[in-house]
Parts: C-alpha cells; sequence; structure tokens
C-alpha cells in the first residue's frame, strides 16, 4: 500500500506542475491530476480496517464550502466551477479522511514523492540548456511559476532540516542525520539560489518567512523541552557551520549578487512604477472585489477583465464569491491551530514542521499568485493528513489506556 500511495501522489504532484508549462501535458495536466485523485478513493476497499474516523468541524465547513460553490455554479451556469468545487472536497476526502487511516508515514511519503518527482524536471533543463533565460522559467511558461515550485520544494527541505536539528540538539540523532543535514542545507540553499534566479518575490518572501517561522518554532519547542543549553552550544557551531557553507556556494553560485539583482532590485524599480510593489495587481483585486457579486462570476470572469487573479483568495471572490472564500478561510485557520500544535508536541514524526511550514507557504503564496490545485496546495492539504492520524491514534490509545483504569489526560500530555 506504501508503494501506491507513493506512486499516486508522485505522479499527482509532477502533473500538477506539469500543468504549468507549454507541453502537450500542459494542457490536460489538471485533468490527469483530477483522475489520480479520484482514483485515491477506492483505496478504502483494499485495506483491513472499515472504520471511518473524521473530524466533524472540517468536515462540516467542507462540506457548506462545496454546496455554496454549487450554488454560485448554478447562478452563473458555470460547468467549470462545480467541476472544480468538487475535486477540492475530493482532495479534503483523500487527504484528511482516507489517508489518514492507512498506516503510513504520510509526511515521509511526501517528502520523498515530491523531491524524486521534481529534481528531473527542475534539474535536467538546466543541465541540458543552461540559463537559457532570465529570469529563468526552466520548462515551465513563466518565471513566476517556477519560483513558486522551487519554494515548495524549499519549504520541503526546511521541513527536514529542523526534524533532523531537533533531533541532534535533544542527543537523539545518528550519524546519519548529521550526514542528512550537510546535503539538505547545500541543497536549500541551491535551491534558494534558484528562487532568486526566477527574479518571483512572492516565491521569495514565501521561502524566507517560512524559514524564519520554522527556526523560531524549533527554538521554541527547544526552550520548552529545557534544552537552552545544548541548543546554544550546537546553534553556535551550526551558524559557524552555514556561514562557512554559505560563503562557499556564493562563491561558486555569486548567490548575494543573484538576490539583488533579481529580487531585491526588482523591489526597488516597483516601487517607482505605477503599479507600485504590487505590480498592478492592486487594481485587479479592487475590481474582483467590487464587481464579483454574492455568489461570484465563474471561471471566465478573470478571463473577461483581461488578467489573471494573482491571488488565490481574490481568485476564489471572482469565481465563486464571498461565503466560500469565508468558509475557506475558516478552514484554514482551524487547520493552523493543529499545524501549530502538531509542530510543538513530541512525535516521532521527523516531518512535524511540514504542515506548519506548509500552512505558511500557501498563505504567503497566495497573497501574490493563484496556488488552487498548484503543488503547494496540494502537499499543503495531504501534509493535514498526518495531523489527523496523530489525533485519531491519540484517541485510540487513550481510549485503550482507559479500559486499564488510567488516565486519559496523562497519555496526551506525555
Amino acid at each position: 500500500m506504501k508503494k501506491i500511495v507513493f506512486f499516486i501522489l508522485a505522479l499527482v504532484f509532477l502533473f500538477s506542475s506539469l500543468n504549468l508549462t507549454d507541453s502537450i501535458v500542459g494542457t490536460y495536466g489538471i485533468y490527469i491530476v483530477y483522475i489520480f485523485l479520484s482514483g485515491l478513493l477506492i483505496l478504502p476497499i483494499f485495506t483491513v480496517k472499515k472504520e471511518i474516523k473524521i473530524n466533524i468541524p472540517t468536515v462540516e465547513i467542507m462540506y457548506l464550502f462545496f454546496m455554496f460553490c454549487l450554488i454560485s455554479s448554478m447562478v452563473n451556469a458555470d460547468f467549470k466551477t462545480i467541476i472544480s468545487s468538487f475535486m477540492i472536497l475530493n482532495l479534503f476526502i483523500v487527504s484528511c479522511i482516507i489517508l489518514p487511516r492507512l498506516n503510513l508515514e504520510i509526511n515521509k511519503i511526501l517528502v520523498y514523492s515530491v523531491l524524486i518527482s521534481h529534481i528531473p524536471i527542475v534539474l535536467f533543463p538546466l543541465i541540458i540548456n543552461g540559463f537559457d533565460t532570465m529570469p529563468y522559467k526552466g520548462i515551465f511558461y513563466n518565471p513566476n511559476s517556477f519560483g513558486s515550485i522551487l519554494a515548495t520544494i524549499f519549504v520541503i527541505l526546511l521541513a527536514a532540516i529542523l526534524g533532523n536539528l531537533e533531533n541532534i540538539i535533544k542527543g537523539a540523532s545518528k550519524k546519519l542525520d548529521r550526514l542528512s543535514i550537510l546535503f539538505l542545507g547545500a541543497m536549500l540553499i541551491y535551491t534558494l539560489y534558484l528562487i532568486s534566479l526566477s527574479s518571483s518575490r512572492t516565491s521569495f518572501l514565501s521561502a524566507i518567512i517560512s524559514l524564519f517561522v520554522g527556526i523560531a518554532f524549533l527554538m521554541w519547542h527547544l526552550i520548552k523541552e529545557k534544552k537552552i543549553v545544548s541548543l546554544l552550544k550546537r546553534g553556535v557551531i551550526f551558524i559557524v557551520g552555514s556561514t562557512i557553507f554559505y560563503i562557499l556556494i556564493n562563491k561558486f553560485t555569486a548567490l548575494d549578487k543573484a538576490l539583488y539583482s533579481s529580487i531585491f532590485y526588482k523591489f526597488e524599480m516597483s516601487t517607482h512604477q505605477d503599479g507600485g510593489v504590487l505590480s498592478g495587481r492592486g487594481n485587479i483585486w479592487v475590481e474582483a472585489i467590487s464587481n464579483a457579486g454574492f455568489f461570484g462570476k465563474g471561471k471566465g470572469f478573470f478571463s473577461e477583465i483581461g488578467y489573471g487573479a494573482h491571488n488565490t483568495f481574490i481568485s476564489i471572490i471572482g469565481n465563486y464569491g464571498w461565503i466560500p472564500l469565508i468558509l475557506f478561510f475558516l478552514f484554514l485557520i482551524i487547520l493552523f491551530y493543529y499545524c501549530v500544535s502538531y509542530a510543538i508536541s513530541n512525535t516521532s514524526d521527523i516531518y512535524k514542521y511540514l504542515p506548519l511550514l506548509m500552512c505558511i507557504s500557501f498563505l504567503t503564496m497566495s497573497m501574490g499568485e493563484e496556488m488552487i490545485f498548484k503543488l503547494n496546495m496540494l502537499v499543503m492539504f495531504f501534509s493535514f493528513g498526518s495531523i489527523f492520524q496523530r489525533k485519531w491514534m491519540l484517541n485510540r490509545n487513550l481510549y485503550i489506556l482507559n479500559t486499564k483504569g488510567n488516565k486519559a489526560g496523562d497519555y496526551y500530555h506525555a
């Protein structure tokens, strides 16, 4: 079952990204994603466990979200919104209900399926053609698409590094963990370098914000566990090592120059342009908010005004209306709370920071780009499944302990 889930998820992530290319796959990529996601619905047939556990608040919110999207599609006579809203509901069912009931390391599968499926499409064009365009876009139809995919990979690498660092500081690491950090650290810096070459400011900000949030949560968790002395000792070593490593990487890649010319200089120039820092997106957002109406205007709304939404939440307003947006926000707020609880827990999941960082990345990326059914959103939803898996395992063990006469609270806070 693990190999099947890994294979399907790798294909889902791969085709979601290939959908952002000018190839033939790019024309039908989203439909291939829909097909593979629908295929995951049959997984319960092949499992021994028959019970289905749900998180009632999130199920109710997603059900209401789908129903109001359905009303919006009827008002606008738009069949496409029915399909897309149904697939969002399908994504929720697969990621937050079906996958958690399987005895799998969900986050580990996510990390490897994304890296294995995306390293070829990111690196092979670079090896074959070099930096053939500036800003660099690889095989994708624009640099922002390339940047958003790299920002997602950055967060995945960061989550793996933070988990390994926590183990090292706690003294629960192996020699392999230290080697992993060196390798993952090199990939992380190189990924940041590629993001800078894409000139995608949204992707760059998302990566930096995720970095600071991740470090802050790691420090908070270690202080809570009274590992301050160990944190300071290993922290100094890590900072010195990271600085040396950065200098070496910068010598061969000119990372600082790339960051300035592609990102910071672009910020400076945009402040003097008519569109400002938002590069004219503010006008699109104002028009969408003003004209979308209570039930939105359907999938063709942004095509009619001649511009893309460049914002996930504005896209939902324009396509579906205000109520679906409020419900989607409420869903994210609840899941964000779960993500924080999971990140500061004592779970053995080395990738426990992934759901939180993916949620942060999605929110920040969504401010400047539409992320509906892109790699970032897909990984975020599936990472939520690991949280529900842990909650249900805790509840199950809670019940077992109660039958033996133990206090439930003792286990939950252990």
